[in-house]
């Protein structure tokens, strides 16, 4: 049995007796995600399936709590996207949340590098290939400490890793990124 992170490794493992799990590297397309152009400084990214294991309810939540005013972009759909955009419009968000659909892969890289950080408030994820390509772009993650992601975002070394679920440290931890863009230029 093959996994792409030590937790879905450990998962597999706990689940089916007798199994012992390697941890393979997920293929990603290291000529196209690469670092270049200009990060602005107010502008969030999240790129995944608008589902509730995706997280995005949470960052949506914490953008609401934040001291900055940061845009975000929103890149993906899914069963919760109607849902999502009457919470946003409740929050008085509208303005700030853009929603840009699907996006495919050569598109996804001049959102990466624009960002001043990729927000990955996924649950149990397998691996993280987002938070991956990102980083690849030396774009700064923020996430949730959970699943696969701990394999892929090292703590206050390229990225933020905050308690699964915790909107108040989502919000604080991008808050406090943003006060500082130097700290996420070293974290990216």
């Amino acid at each position: 049995v093959t996994t792409v992170s030590r937790w879905l490794a450990r998962e597999t493992e706990s689940i089916v007796s007798g199994v012992r799990a390697s941890v393979a590297p997920m293929p990603v397309a290291t000529d196209l995600f690469t670092p270049g152009g200009a990060r602005d400084s107010k502008r969030l990214l999240f790129v995944g399936r608008l589902t509730e294991q995706k997280g995005i309810e949470g960052l949506i939540e914490a953008l609401a709590q934040m001291r900055h005013e940061p845009l975000l972009d929103v890149v993906g759909e899914g069963p919760l996207g109607p849902t999502l955009r009457a919470r946003v419009g409740e929050l008085g968000l509208a303005d700030r949340v853009q929603w840009l659909g699907s996006l495919p892969q050569p598109k996804l890289v001049s959102r990466y590098r624009q960002a001043a950080a990729l927000v990955v408030p996924s649950t149990d994820e397998g691996l993280g290939l987002v938070a991956v390509e990102a980083q690849l772009c030396e774009t700064p993650v923020v996430a949730y400490e959970s699943g696969g992601l701990t394999d892929t975002v090292q703590h206050d070394r390229t990225g933020v890793l905050v308690p699964p679920g915790d909107v108040r440290a989502l919000a604080a931890a991008l808050d406090e990124l943003l006060d500082h863009p130097d700290r996420g230029a070293e974290l990216g």
